[in-house]
Protein backbone atom coordinates (compact mmCIF):
# COMPACT_ATOMS: atom_id res chain seq x y z
CA UNK A 1 0.00 0.00 0.00
CA UNK A 2 3.07 2.36 0.94
CA UNK A 3 3.93 2.03 -2.80
CA UNK A 4 0.85 3.65 -4.78
CA UNK A 5 1.48 7.66 -4.18
CA UNK A 6 5.02 7.08 -5.67
CA UNK A 7 3.53 5.04 -8.74
CA UNK A 8 0.46 7.46 -8.80
CA UNK A 9 2.86 10.29 -9.35
CA UNK A 10 5.14 8.16 -11.62
CA UNK A 11 2.19 7.85 -13.77
CA UNK A 12 1.28 11.53 -13.65
CA UNK A 13 5.34 12.17 -14.56
CA UNK A 14 5.05 10.19 -17.67
CA UNK A 15 1.60 11.51 -18.91
CA UNK A 16 3.42 15.21 -18.61
CA UNK A 17 6.80 13.59 -20.74
CA UNK A 18 4.61 11.94 -23.02
CA UNK A 19 2.60 15.58 -23.50
CA UNK A 20 5.95 17.40 -23.92
CA UNK A 21 7.12 15.05 -26.82
CA UNK A 22 3.91 15.09 -28.55
CA UNK A 23 2.99 18.78 -28.39
CA UNK A 24 -0.66 17.66 -30.28
CA UNK A 25 -1.94 15.85 -26.94
CA UNK A 26 -0.68 19.41 -24.88
CA UNK A 27 -4.08 20.07 -24.38
CA UNK A 28 -5.54 17.21 -23.43
CA UNK A 29 -7.56 16.55 -20.02
CA UNK A 30 -9.42 13.98 -17.85
CA UNK A 31 -13.04 13.92 -18.35
CA UNK A 32 -15.50 12.39 -15.63
CA UNK A 33 -18.45 11.24 -18.22
CA UNK A 34 -21.73 10.34 -16.21
CA UNK A 35 -25.49 9.10 -17.81
CA UNK A 36 -28.29 11.10 -15.67
CA UNK A 37 -31.37 11.63 -16.71
CA UNK A 38 -30.88 10.31 -20.46
CA UNK A 39 -28.08 12.35 -20.99
CA UNK A 40 -24.10 11.57 -20.74
CA UNK A 41 -22.68 14.61 -18.97
CA UNK A 42 -19.15 15.24 -19.30
CA UNK A 43 -17.57 16.93 -16.30
CA UNK A 44 -14.35 19.51 -16.57
CA UNK A 45 -12.67 18.35 -12.95
CA UNK A 46 -9.95 20.88 -11.78
CA UNK A 47 -9.78 19.35 -8.69
CA UNK A 48 -12.40 22.08 -7.00
CA UNK A 49 -16.41 21.22 -6.47
CA UNK A 50 -18.62 21.90 -9.26
CA UNK A 51 -16.45 22.14 -12.35
CA UNK A 52 -18.30 22.63 -15.89
CA UNK A 53 -20.40 20.29 -16.77
CA UNK A 54 -21.66 19.90 -20.34
CA UNK A 55 -23.47 17.76 -22.59
CA UNK A 56 -21.74 15.47 -24.05
CA UNK A 57 -24.83 13.34 -25.41
CA UNK A 58 -28.01 15.10 -25.31
CA UNK A 59 -31.23 12.81 -25.36
CA UNK A 60 -34.38 14.61 -27.25
CA UNK A 61 -34.51 17.76 -29.79
CA UNK A 62 -35.06 21.22 -27.91
CA UNK A 63 -38.95 20.78 -29.33
CA UNK A 64 -39.80 16.90 -29.50
CA UNK A 65 -43.03 17.91 -31.38
CA UNK A 66 -41.33 19.38 -34.79
CA UNK A 67 -38.92 18.45 -36.87
CA UNK A 68 -37.46 21.98 -37.08
CA UNK A 69 -33.60 21.84 -35.41
CA UNK A 70 -32.52 18.48 -34.61
CA UNK A 71 -30.88 17.54 -31.54
CA UNK A 72 -27.26 17.74 -31.22
CA UNK A 73 -26.84 14.04 -30.86
CA UNK A 74 -30.40 12.97 -29.71
CA UNK A 75 -30.10 9.65 -27.79
CA UNK A 76 -31.05 8.42 -24.24
CA UNK A 77 -28.17 6.66 -22.78
CA UNK A 78 -27.60 5.25 -19.27
CA UNK A 79 -24.35 3.61 -17.68
CA UNK A 80 -20.94 3.13 -18.26
CA UNK A 81 -19.05 4.12 -21.62
CA UNK A 82 -17.24 1.42 -23.12
CA UNK A 83 -14.23 1.71 -26.39
CA UNK A 84 -14.15 -0.60 -28.89
CA UNK A 85 -10.37 -2.80 -28.89
CA UNK A 86 -8.39 -1.43 -31.15
CA UNK A 87 -8.80 -5.27 -32.63
CA UNK A 88 -12.08 -4.74 -34.02
CA UNK A 89 -10.85 -1.56 -36.18
CA UNK A 90 -13.55 0.71 -35.29
CA UNK A 91 -11.52 3.73 -34.68
CA UNK A 92 -12.06 5.34 -31.08
CA UNK A 93 -15.93 4.48 -31.34
CA UNK A 94 -17.16 3.53 -28.36
CA UNK A 95 -20.94 1.97 -27.04
CA UNK A 96 -23.28 3.03 -23.74
CA UNK A 97 -26.67 1.66 -22.76
CA UNK A 98 -29.08 2.93 -25.55
CA UNK A 99 -33.01 3.01 -24.94
CA UNK A 100 -33.90 5.62 -27.25
CA UNK A 101 -36.27 4.31 -29.36
CA UNK A 102 -38.70 3.11 -26.98
CA UNK A 103 -38.33 6.41 -24.78
CA UNK A 104 -38.69 8.78 -27.97
CA UNK A 105 -41.21 6.27 -29.39
CA UNK A 106 -43.01 3.96 -27.71
CA UNK A 107 -43.32 5.62 -24.22
CA UNK A 108 -44.18 8.80 -25.17
CA UNK A 109 -47.66 9.97 -25.79
CA UNK A 110 -47.58 10.71 -28.60
CA UNK A 111 -44.23 10.03 -29.84
CA UNK A 112 -41.73 12.58 -30.93
CA UNK A 113 -41.98 13.50 -34.32
CA UNK A 114 -38.79 12.22 -35.26
CA UNK A 115 -40.06 8.78 -34.80
CA UNK A 116 -41.48 8.71 -38.30
CA UNK A 117 -38.61 9.49 -40.12
CA UNK A 118 -36.73 6.74 -42.18
CA UNK A 119 -34.26 8.10 -43.67
CA UNK A 120 -31.00 6.92 -41.76
CA UNK A 121 -29.17 10.12 -43.05
CA UNK A 122 -31.60 12.51 -41.43
CA UNK A 123 -30.44 14.29 -38.37
CA UNK A 124 -33.59 13.20 -37.32
CA UNK A 125 -33.48 9.48 -36.88
CA UNK A 126 -34.29 7.55 -34.30
CA UNK A 127 -34.65 4.13 -36.03
CA UNK A 128 -36.22 1.14 -34.28
CA UNK A 129 -33.96 -0.89 -32.07
CA UNK A 130 -34.71 -2.42 -28.71
CA UNK A 131 -33.10 -1.66 -25.80
CA UNK A 132 -29.35 -2.32 -25.94
CA UNK A 133 -26.10 -0.41 -26.89
CA UNK A 134 -25.50 2.21 -29.09
CA UNK A 135 -22.55 2.73 -31.06
CA UNK A 136 -20.93 6.12 -30.91
CA UNK A 137 -17.68 8.07 -32.89
CA UNK A 138 -14.93 9.86 -31.12
CA UNK A 139 -17.13 12.96 -31.88
CA UNK A 140 -19.87 11.61 -29.54
CA UNK A 141 -22.21 11.27 -32.75
CA UNK A 142 -24.52 8.12 -33.37
CA UNK A 143 -23.24 5.68 -36.10
CA UNK A 144 -26.51 4.42 -36.71
CA UNK A 145 -25.79 1.03 -35.23
CA UNK A 146 -26.93 -0.67 -32.44
CA UNK A 147 -26.25 -3.78 -30.27
CA UNK A 148 -29.36 -5.93 -28.43
CA UNK A 149 -31.19 -8.97 -27.83
CA UNK A 150 -34.59 -9.48 -30.47
CA UNK A 151 -37.65 -8.11 -28.90
CA UNK A 152 -40.38 -7.62 -31.75
CA UNK A 153 -42.44 -4.73 -29.33
CA UNK A 154 -45.29 -6.59 -28.92
CA UNK A 155 -45.88 -7.66 -25.15
CA UNK A 156 -43.66 -6.70 -22.58
CA UNK A 157 -39.29 -6.70 -22.96
CA UNK A 158 -38.04 -10.07 -22.77
CA UNK A 159 -34.80 -10.81 -20.84
CA UNK A 160 -31.79 -9.16 -22.30
CA UNK A 161 -33.44 -5.55 -23.39
CA UNK A 162 -35.39 -5.06 -19.84
CA UNK A 163 -32.83 -2.37 -18.53
CA UNK A 164 -29.32 -2.31 -20.75
CA UNK A 165 -26.53 -0.74 -18.27
CA UNK A 166 -22.95 -1.95 -18.36
CA UNK A 167 -20.79 -3.11 -20.36
CA UNK A 168 -17.22 -4.41 -20.88
CA UNK A 169 -14.58 -5.91 -23.07
CA UNK A 170 -12.58 -8.62 -23.00
CA UNK A 171 -9.19 -9.40 -24.82
CA UNK A 172 -10.88 -11.11 -27.81
CA UNK A 173 -13.04 -8.22 -28.10
CA UNK A 174 -16.18 -9.85 -26.92
CA UNK A 175 -18.48 -7.09 -25.52
CA UNK A 176 -20.32 -8.34 -21.76
CA UNK A 177 -23.52 -6.28 -20.62
CA UNK A 178 -25.31 -6.72 -17.92
CA UNK A 179 -29.64 -6.19 -18.50
CA UNK A 180 -30.63 -5.23 -14.49
CA UNK A 181 -34.26 -7.22 -15.75
CA UNK A 182 -37.58 -5.66 -14.31
CA UNK A 183 -36.16 -4.66 -10.53
CA UNK A 184 -39.26 -6.07 -8.93
CA UNK A 185 -38.16 -8.58 -6.42
CA UNK A 186 -38.22 -11.72 -9.18
CA UNK A 187 -34.30 -12.36 -10.03
CA UNK A 188 -34.63 -11.82 -14.10
CA UNK A 189 -31.52 -9.64 -14.66
CA UNK A 190 -29.04 -11.17 -16.89
CA UNK A 191 -25.53 -11.04 -18.29
CA UNK A 192 -25.04 -11.26 -21.80
CA UNK A 193 -22.03 -11.68 -23.83
CA UNK A 194 -22.04 -10.54 -27.73
CA UNK A 195 -20.16 -11.39 -30.65
CA UNK A 196 -17.83 -9.50 -32.99
CA UNK A 197 -18.93 -10.58 -36.35
CA UNK A 198 -17.67 -10.77 -39.74
CA UNK A 199 -19.06 -7.53 -40.27
CA UNK A 200 -17.89 -6.38 -37.15
CA UNK A 201 -21.87 -5.48 -35.81
CA UNK A 202 -22.08 -7.57 -32.91
CA UNK A 203 -25.04 -9.14 -33.53
CA UNK A 204 -24.50 -12.47 -32.54
CA UNK A 205 -24.69 -13.15 -28.84
CA UNK A 206 -25.78 -15.67 -25.59
CA UNK A 207 -26.72 -15.06 -21.94
CA UNK A 208 -23.93 -16.17 -19.80
CA UNK A 209 -26.77 -16.32 -16.88
CA UNK A 210 -30.85 -15.40 -17.09
CA UNK A 211 -30.91 -15.59 -13.00
CA UNK A 212 -29.18 -12.63 -11.74
CA UNK A 213 -30.79 -10.16 -8.84
CA UNK A 214 -30.71 -6.78 -10.49
CA UNK A 215 -27.09 -6.91 -11.59
CA UNK A 216 -25.52 -3.71 -11.67
CA UNK A 217 -22.62 -2.80 -14.15
CA UNK A 218 -19.95 -5.91 -14.90
CA UNK A 219 -15.98 -5.30 -14.19
CA UNK A 220 -13.22 -7.06 -15.23
CA UNK A 221 -9.49 -8.32 -13.98
CA UNK A 222 -6.52 -8.95 -16.13
CA UNK A 223 -6.92 -12.63 -16.43
CA UNK A 224 -10.46 -12.34 -17.70
CA UNK A 225 -12.65 -12.62 -15.19
CA UNK A 226 -16.11 -10.98 -14.32
CA UNK A 227 -17.25 -9.02 -11.64
CA UNK A 228 -21.03 -8.55 -11.34
CA UNK A 229 -22.60 -7.13 -8.64
CA UNK A 230 -26.33 -8.50 -7.38
CA UNK A 231 -27.75 -5.80 -4.72
CA UNK A 232 -31.45 -8.12 -4.40
CA UNK A 233 -29.23 -10.89 -3.38
CA UNK A 234 -26.60 -9.10 -1.17
CA UNK A 235 -24.08 -10.69 -3.03
CA UNK A 236 -20.74 -9.83 -5.36
CA UNK A 237 -20.61 -12.79 -8.47
CA UNK A 238 -17.31 -13.75 -10.05
CA UNK A 239 -17.59 -15.19 -13.46
CA UNK A 240 -14.93 -17.59 -14.48
CA UNK A 241 -13.88 -19.33 -17.66
CA UNK A 242 -14.72 -21.30 -19.63
CA UNK A 243 -16.77 -18.64 -21.78
CA UNK A 244 -18.15 -19.06 -25.20
CA UNK A 245 -16.30 -18.33 -28.21
CA UNK A 246 -19.64 -17.78 -30.62
CA UNK A 247 -23.09 -18.02 -30.69
CA UNK A 248 -22.74 -21.90 -31.87
CA UNK A 249 -22.32 -22.37 -27.88
CA UNK A 250 -25.65 -21.36 -27.27
CA UNK A 251 -27.81 -22.61 -30.45
CA UNK A 252 -31.17 -23.03 -28.14
CA UNK A 253 -34.36 -21.09 -27.82
CA UNK A 254 -33.59 -19.75 -24.65
CA UNK A 255 -29.79 -18.19 -26.47
CA UNK A 256 -28.40 -19.66 -22.59
CA UNK A 257 -24.61 -21.08 -23.09
CA UNK A 258 -25.05 -25.02 -22.71
CA UNK A 259 -21.37 -24.74 -21.04
CA UNK A 260 -21.64 -22.18 -18.35
CA UNK A 261 -19.19 -20.32 -16.50
CA UNK A 262 -17.82 -21.11 -13.46
CA UNK A 263 -19.74 -18.90 -10.33
CA UNK A 264 -18.65 -17.65 -7.03
CA UNK A 265 -18.90 -15.19 -4.49
CA UNK A 266 -16.67 -12.38 -4.41
CA UNK A 267 -16.20 -10.50 -0.65
CA UNK A 268 -17.62 -12.67 2.20
CA UNK A 269 -21.12 -11.49 3.15
CA UNK A 270 -20.48 -8.29 5.91
CA UNK A 271 -16.99 -7.93 5.35
CA UNK A 272 -15.57 -4.52 5.94
CA UNK A 273 -19.17 -3.32 6.99
CA UNK A 274 -20.63 -3.67 3.18
CA UNK A 275 -23.81 -5.76 3.06
CA UNK A 276 -25.27 -5.03 -0.15
CA UNK A 277 -22.67 -4.54 -2.96
CA UNK A 278 -23.85 -2.31 -6.05
CA UNK A 279 -20.67 -1.55 -7.84
CA UNK A 280 -17.43 -2.19 -8.19
CA UNK A 281 -13.86 -0.85 -10.02
CA UNK A 282 -10.18 -1.76 -10.37
CA UNK A 283 -7.96 0.04 -8.49
CA UNK A 284 -5.11 1.71 -10.65
CA UNK A 285 -1.66 -0.40 -10.57
CA UNK A 286 -2.41 -2.85 -8.21
CA UNK A 287 -4.89 -5.43 -7.77
CA UNK A 288 -7.20 -4.11 -5.66
CA UNK A 289 -10.83 -3.24 -6.03
CA UNK A 290 -12.98 -0.45 -4.90
CA UNK A 291 -16.42 -2.06 -3.72
CA UNK A 292 -19.80 0.73 -3.22
CA UNK A 293 -22.08 -0.37 -1.08
CA UNK A 294 -25.84 1.12 -2.06
CA UNK A 295 -27.79 0.74 1.56
CA UNK A 296 -27.70 -1.05 4.99
CA UNK A 297 -25.25 1.05 5.05
CA UNK A 298 -23.85 3.22 2.22
CA UNK A 299 -20.25 3.05 1.85
CA UNK A 300 -17.09 2.31 -0.29
CA UNK A 301 -14.72 0.15 0.61
CA UNK A 302 -11.44 -1.54 -0.30
CA UNK A 303 -10.46 -4.83 -1.35
CA UNK A 304 -8.06 -7.23 -2.42
CA UNK A 305 -7.91 -9.80 -5.08
CA UNK A 306 -9.12 -12.34 -2.93
CA UNK A 307 -11.86 -9.95 -1.76
CA UNK A 308 -10.45 -9.59 1.70
CA UNK A 309 -11.06 -6.23 2.96
CA UNK A 310 -8.02 -4.10 2.83
CA UNK A 311 -9.53 -0.44 4.12
CA UNK A 312 -12.60 1.64 4.10
CA UNK A 313 -12.32 4.59 1.55
CA UNK A 314 -16.03 6.50 1.86
CA UNK A 315 -17.50 5.89 5.37
CA UNK A 316 -20.71 4.33 6.02
CA UNK A 317 -23.24 6.70 5.55
CA UNK A 318 -21.39 9.93 4.07
CA UNK A 319 -21.80 8.74 0.15
CA UNK A 320 -25.98 8.66 -0.66
CA UNK A 321 -26.45 5.73 -2.10
CA UNK A 322 -23.16 5.26 -4.49
CA UNK A 323 -24.24 3.43 -7.55
CA UNK A 324 -21.64 3.98 -10.47
CA UNK A 325 -17.51 4.69 -10.22
CA UNK A 326 -14.58 4.83 -11.84
CA UNK A 327 -10.63 5.75 -11.18
CA UNK A 328 -8.94 8.92 -13.20
CA UNK A 329 -5.21 8.64 -13.55
CA UNK A 330 -3.88 10.02 -10.07
CA UNK A 331 -5.68 7.99 -8.19
CA UNK A 332 -9.24 10.02 -7.98
CA UNK A 333 -11.87 8.09 -7.35
CA UNK A 334 -14.93 9.37 -8.66
CA UNK A 335 -18.72 7.94 -8.02
CA UNK A 336 -22.54 8.93 -8.89
CA UNK A 337 -25.08 8.77 -6.03
CA UNK A 338 -28.78 8.13 -6.16
CA UNK A 339 -29.54 10.14 -3.04
CA UNK A 340 -32.60 7.42 -1.82
CA UNK A 341 -35.61 8.78 0.74
CA UNK A 342 -34.51 6.77 3.33
CA UNK A 343 -38.48 5.76 4.73
CA UNK A 344 -39.24 4.56 0.81
CA UNK A 345 -36.33 4.30 -0.98
CA UNK A 346 -37.37 6.12 -4.12
CA UNK A 347 -34.63 8.36 -5.96
CA UNK A 348 -34.38 11.69 -4.84
CA UNK A 349 -31.86 14.53 -6.53
CA UNK A 350 -28.88 12.45 -6.91
CA UNK A 351 -25.09 13.79 -7.51
CA UNK A 352 -21.44 12.83 -8.33
CA UNK A 353 -18.87 13.19 -6.05
CA UNK A 354 -14.75 12.95 -6.07
CA UNK A 355 -12.28 11.79 -3.00
CA UNK A 356 -8.98 12.42 -3.45
CA UNK A 357 -5.73 11.05 -1.97
CA UNK A 358 -3.03 12.89 0.14
CA UNK A 359 0.91 12.46 -0.52
CA UNK A 360 0.43 9.44 1.50
CA UNK A 361 -2.26 7.70 -0.44
CA UNK A 362 -4.66 8.14 2.52
CA UNK A 363 -8.87 9.44 1.12
CA UNK A 364 -9.74 12.75 2.14
CA UNK A 365 -13.63 13.71 2.56
CA UNK A 366 -15.81 13.78 -0.40
CA UNK A 367 -15.98 16.34 -2.23
CA UNK A 368 -19.80 17.49 -4.92
CA UNK A 369 -18.68 17.82 -8.53
CA UNK A 370 -22.49 18.15 -9.69
CA UNK A 371 -25.93 17.64 -7.77
CA UNK A 372 -29.52 17.89 -8.34
CA UNK A 373 -29.11 15.51 -11.13
CA UNK A 374 -31.93 12.23 -11.88
CA UNK A 375 -30.52 9.03 -11.51
CA UNK A 376 -27.31 9.55 -12.20
CA UNK A 377 -25.73 5.99 -12.62
CA UNK A 378 -22.44 4.93 -14.45
CA UNK A 379 -19.28 6.86 -14.43
CA UNK A 380 -15.98 6.73 -16.94
CA UNK A 381 -13.36 8.69 -16.29
CA UNK A 382 -11.34 9.44 -19.91
CA UNK A 383 -8.63 11.30 -21.40
CA UNK A 384 -10.08 13.90 -23.59
CA UNK A 385 -7.74 12.85 -26.44
CA UNK A 386 -9.72 9.89 -27.15
CA UNK A 387 -12.19 12.07 -28.36
CA UNK A 388 -12.86 14.11 -31.55
CA UNK A 389 -14.49 16.60 -29.29
CA UNK A 390 -14.09 20.46 -28.27
CA UNK A 391 -15.24 19.64 -24.62
CA UNK A 392 -15.01 23.48 -23.51
CA UNK A 393 -17.29 24.47 -26.57
CA UNK A 394 -20.68 21.85 -25.85
CA UNK A 395 -23.13 23.78 -24.06
CA UNK A 396 -23.82 23.42 -20.45
CA UNK A 397 -25.87 20.30 -19.15
CA UNK A 398 -29.13 21.90 -17.95
CA UNK A 399 -29.33 22.35 -14.38
CA UNK A 400 -33.12 21.03 -12.46
CA UNK A 401 -34.64 21.71 -10.12
CA UNK A 402 -35.27 19.41 -7.05
CA UNK A 403 -38.86 19.29 -8.29
CA UNK A 404 -37.80 17.99 -11.30
CA UNK A 405 -35.07 15.12 -10.40
CA UNK A 406 -36.61 13.62 -7.52
CA UNK A 407 -37.16 16.33 -4.63
CA UNK A 408 -35.87 15.88 -1.32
Amino acid sequence: MSTRPAVLRLAGLLLLAAAAAHPGIVHAFEVVLNAQGEYCDAYLVNGKPFPPRVAFIDPDPADPTSLTTPPRVGRHVNGKLCFFPRRVHRHGEFVLADDTYREACLDSHPPQARCSVTDPASPFFVGKDPDGWAIFERSGKWTGEHIHTPWDFSGPQPQGNKDPQGCVFDKKARMYGNDVGSENGVSDGSLIVFFPGKDRRYTPFCFLDKGLADPGMPAMDDEGNIYVPEPAAAKLTKFSPPFPSSAAECDNPEHLVTTPPVKSRFIAPGAGGLTIPVSIVRVPHIKHWYVAGAIFPPIINEYDADGAFVRNIVPANVPKNPLGMDVGHDGTLYYAELNLDPATFNTRCGSVSMVRFDKHGQPQPPVTLGKNLRFPDGVTVVNSSRFAVKFKQLPASPDLTPAECGGE
